[in-house]
């Protein structure tokens, strides 16, 4: 039972971890891409533009920070557990 309050516990602190991640690479490439906009004086709508660009980026940063976060951490967990447990 320790195990399941410890993996809850473990969860939810790489949830916010998560969002943090998440709100922080996404600002920084929205910034990268507002400078690039920019430099290179490209015509229209810069924040139109931005927000084209953004679209495949968060899919891309969704998938990578669900494997970074949530999946090796607790397949490290759980590996961790067993060999200690069970070896």
């Amino acid at each position: 039972m320790a195990i399941l309050r410890a993996w809850v516990l473990a969860f939810l602190v790489l949830t916010v971890f998560y969002w943090l991640l998440r709100v922080y690479f996404r600002s920084t490439h929205r910034e990268a891409l507002e400078k690039r906009f920019e430099a290179e004086g490209l015509p229209g709508d810069r924040e139109a533009w931005v927000e084209a660009q953004m679209a495949g980026h968060n899919r891309s940063l969704h998938l990578k920070l669900l494997w970074l976060v949530y999946i090796l951490p607790m397949v490290g967990i759980a590996i961790t557990v067993y060999l200690v447990n069970y070896d």
